[in-house]
């Protein structure tokens, strides 16, 4: 056994994590014997993140439901949040694996209790580098195990994780699953999914000029985020809604907005997804019938809006390297429809429209499908390359109300305005091209119809958002210029958002569901 005790703490020592548990906790395992999986009876945290259309269900118990769609996430930005579980009794813990999410501690310590108030240090591991981390201890007694984050991997995040698996010896732990058993029941869970995609899939049609795109943004801030089986779960439930046209949004960088290069951020634990993780995303929707449309954005690092960024040829060199980074990619891959670029507003004035048409032929050169420029609402009557597109599309985030409670009535009015707007300037540029909305969202919160690009209150608010959403569609889907529109949003993962944006589980996606099912949509 004291070999076995040395050979262990070296380990742990190798691995930056220091071990501080007494001689009297540690126990002595028989030569050989297997691990079991310790269950988790009850769970308690420190807080729970509040981040609109990002946090997870305020569930302590999710990384120890043995369900790798669910995770645990305090709010964001500070250090020392903390989380602990309760394994019903006292147990024999020897092992411990952490399943982190994209954010997560790069220091952490855990401590073990028998009694809920007395706590001692079982390990403190620098230099965390997320992904999955195995922990080995020599194996001792405890009822209660807590984990402190104590620095995280980026400043702005907090911590998160998918599971925290606890194991320990089968001998000393009777009644208690088998790591086989567990292993299974993920096993399950994915066949689970698979299966469902297999039910799911549907042919693939060519996409045409006149037909109305059904359609929802997906968008997604991390390397990996879009090849999980949470991806997969989420892209057979919009298929379910009645999606069948998928705006995969790829976010790029630039510092500021009068910065000059735009770069790609999309290696481990950064916030541009990878060619792989889109190229799934890809896969899956054309195998479930759903068309395609890759959205690169710009966005600064300092949160200033891209409609401000500051054009120059340098800036232009930049974009024209970015965006036929993913022309190519959109052609690899067959998607259906690609967007040039998104709310630029700032560099598509007069000045530059040599450069944008540059853009776009160099574009068309690396890319055969159809083509459009998702223009800001107010940007869309100056952007001076329409000509070029196939499609007119327009991010239309148009505020509604000038009050926090407008009725369908007043909604269903200014839509009606808006829509006769378009179809005047339609008539004046005389371009015989159909309009899409590339970008339509509102908040689920109060004051939607008023600031439709920002949740700015902290009232929820579900039946404004539906409301809006009813009347966009029943004023829009009338109108023969109208070739559909990209509802802003829907992500992976299965988030809780009671404020946001997305809109699963809430009454507007049963409203798109209903007009999405129709058989007939749009004016032509």
């Amino acid at each position: 056994m004291t070999k076995l005790f040395t050979r262990v703490f070296l380990a742990l020592l190798f691995l930056g994590v220091l071990s501080s548990c007494g001689k009297k906790e540690v126990v002595e395992v028989p030569p050989g014997d297997p691990l079991v999986y310790l269950d988790v009876v009850n769970a308690v945290a420190s807080s729970f993140d509040e981040t609109p259309d990002w946090a997870p269900l305020p569930n302590p118990m999710a990384p120890v439901d043995r369900n790798i769609l669910t995770r645990w996430s305090p709010k964001l930005g500070f250090d020392n949040e903390w989380i602990y579980f309760d394994l019903g009794k006292v147990k024999v813990l020897s092992k411990i694996i952490i399943k982190w999410e994209q954010a997560f501690a790069t220091e952490y310590e855990i401590l073990t209790s028998k009694d809920e108030e007395s706590w001692r240090r079982l390990l403190l591991k620098r230099n965390g580098t997320g992904g999955t981390e195995s922990l080995v201890f020599p194996a001792l007694r405890a009822r209660y195990v807590k984990i402190i984050g104590l620095k995280r991997v980026k400043d702005t995040w907090g911590f998160s994780m998918w599971e925290f698996e606890m194991y320990g010896p089968r001998s000393l732990n009777p009644n208690e699953r088998s790591v086989d058993e567990t292993e299974k029941l993920l096993k399950k869970e994915k066949e689970k999914i698979e299966n469902a995609l297999e039910e799911a899939k549907a042919p693939l049609t060519p996409m045409t000029p006149t037909e109305f795109h059904r359609g929802a943004c997906y968008t997604s801030w991390m390397y990996d985020e879009l090849q999980t089986p949470a991806s997969d779960k989420m892209l057979i439930h919009m298929k379910g809604v009645g999606i069948g046209h998928l705006a995969v949004v790829v976010p790029t960088y630039q510092e500021d907005i009068t910065s000059e290069t735009i770069y790609v951020d999309d290696h481990k634990d950064a916030d541009t997804p990878s060619v792989a993780s889109i190229e799934h995303a890809i896969g899956i929707a054309h195998k479930l019938g759903m068309k395609v449309m890759l959205k690169p954005h710009v966005d600064c690092r300092d949160d200033t809006p891209r409609m401000e960024i500051v054009a120059s040829d340098k800036w232009f060199d930049s974009y024209e390297e970015m965006v036929l980074r993913y022309a190519r990619l959109a052609e690899k891959n067959k998607v259906e429809l690609f967007s040039v670029g998104t709310e630029l507003e700032g560099t598509t004035f007069s000045r530059w429209e040599a450069r944008w048409r540059q853009v776009v032929e160099k574009v068309r050169a690396v890319y055969s499908g159809y083509l459009v420029y998702s223009a800001n609402w107010t940007e869309y009557k100056s952007v001076p390359f329409w000509d070029m597109m196939d499609f007119i599309g327009i991010d239309a985030y148009f505020p509604l109300a000038d009050n926090m409670n407008p009725d369908q009535d007043e909604l269903i009015k200014e839509w009606e305005r808006i829509a006769s707007e378009i179809e005047e300037w339609l008539n004046e540029i005389e371009l015989d091209k159909g309009i899409i909305f590339t970008e339509v969202g509102y908040p689920s919160s109060d004051g939607a119809a008023q600031k439709p690009w920002a949740q700015f209150t902290k009232e929820e608010d579900q039946k404004e958002q539906s409301d809006c959403y009813e009347a966009v569609l029943s004023v829009m889907c009338r109108k023969a210029y109208f070739r559909g529109m990209y509802i802003w949003q829907y992500l992976p993962q299965d988030r809780w958002s009671p404020l946001g944006f997305t809109i699963k589980d809430k009454l507007a996606e049963s409203i798109l569901s209903e007009w999405y099912k129709k058989k007939e949509l749009g004016g032509k």
